[in-house]
């Protein structure tokens, strides 16, 4: 059999858009999805044969579905929202302000239980266990570690296999971006901090400024992806945060600077990760500061292999047809469904979320309005891809 939009039926599609307008409407950021949570548990409760697990997660859930003796398939779905002002009036705006599901995890959320609604139905097909894993804190780069290392998610769930998605606004709906190799980034991030000597603006000679420091590697960080780089190589460097006293009469002490670095390739993120360090280490030096730096990685890139491709494409192709395949650019976004990549072959969709007639606004904006029927594309998706998956390995 073959699990599409229209085997679900009309009554699923309306079942999920209830489900996904309560959730939009109450966003919950990392690490504070308990009502989230609660309602996905309280979802699953009614699925039949679908079996909570208890890993000692905070929040977001684990659950299996029995099937055969043959692999066993996780599928997992990330929970939290962002701190973010709703700006579109819609009927099922945020209620908290300030909370907004702007990237859209509430359209995983509600297509991962729908391919679990599916699944269930579809059961008889099974021909090994489904897992579904509802991820907190994915904003903050941090949930995917937590059920890994703290929770040990992989001594409680056992697949060959795993597929995550996440909603793509610049793919119209109904459409899959379906792509083979590296589609996210590597992210590390920094924390530097350049330590002069303070005292009177009047007389520099006596003073260290830290400031003109700081404004130095700034300009010059930004050679690393002009000058070291190659053209046809992917890099960005980030310094998102600069502090640094507040009288106008004085030199400060310190310049405290923090950011992030995204590359695509591992061999160009270790030369971007060492010209950071000799430049940062060398300006400090010149004008004569200390240094303290802190720079550590914090998710790889999600990486899409050759085999977990071919049965992402196949299922694709079942599922919602040929015309629905497309191949997206790499995106330098981080997602730490990267993390589950390196326990178990895993596959990741762009799933498209774009709604006819509507701007185009992507993640994170205030106007984020993704099409309200994608997480019926979404389950379909997943589903189908546990019965692909299963078929071929």
């Amino acid at each position: 059999m073959v699990i599409t939009p229209a085997w679900c039926g009309e009554a699923f599609g309306e079942q999920l858009h209830r489900l996904l307008s309560d959730l939009h409407s109450h966003p919950e950021l990392s690490w504070e999805e308990t009502r989230t949570t609660q309602h996905i548990l309280s979802a699953l409760g009614q699925l039949p044969g679908v079996e909570i697990l208890d890993i000692g997660a905070k929040t977001g859930a684990v659950a299996r579905l029995a099937g055969g003796s043959g692999p066993a398939v996780a599928l997992r779905a990330d929970i939290d929202a962002i701190p973010q002002h709703e700006a579109v009036d819609r009927p099922d705006r945020s209620v908290w302000e300030g909370k907004m599901h702007a990237c859209g995890h509430d359209i995983h959320t509600v297509s991962l239980l729908g391919a679990a609604m599916a699944l269930c139905k579809a059961r008889e097909q099974l021909r090994g266990d489904v897992y579904f894993v509802f991820q907190p804190a994915e904003e903050a780069l941090s949930g995917a570690r937590y059920l890994t290392e703290d929770c040990r998610l992989f001594d409680a769930i056992h697949p060959r296999a795993m597929f995550g998605l996440h909603n793509y606004p610049e793919l119209p709906v109904g459409a899959v971006g379906v792509k083979e190799g590296i589609l996210m980034s590597f992210k590390d991030v920094f924390e530097m901090r350049f330590i002069g000597r303070s005292g009177h603006s009047s007389m520099p000679q006596k003073n260290i400024d830290p400031i003109v420091a700081a404004a130095a590697f700034i300009q010059s960080a930004q050679t690393i992806t002009s000058r070291n780089v190659g053209p046809l190589e992917s890099a960005v460097v980030s310094i998102c945060q600069v502090h640094a006293g507040t009288p106008r009469n004085l030199v400060v002490d310190d310049v405290l600077l923090s950011g992030n670095i995204r590359t695509l390739d591992e061999a160009v993120r270790k030369r971007v990760l060492r010209r950071f360090e000799q430049i940062a280490r060398g300006t400090a030096e010149a004008y004569e500061c200390r240094l303290e730096l802190d720079l550590h990685p914090i998710v790889p890139g999600v990486d899409n292999g050759r085999e977990m491709y071919e049965i992402a494409l196949a299922a694709t192709r079942a599922s919602l047809g040929e015309a629905a395949v497309a191949v997206p650019p790499v995106n330098l976004a981080s997602e730490d469904f990267s993390v589950y990549g390196q326990y178990v072959p895993t596959f990741f969709y762009f799933l498209g979320s774009g709604a006819p007639g509507r701007p185009l606004y992507s993640w994170h904006n205030a106007c984020f309005y993704p099409d309200e029927r994608t997480p019926v594309y979404g389950a379909a998706l997943l589903a189908q891809s546990v019965l692909s998956a299963q078929a071929a390995l």
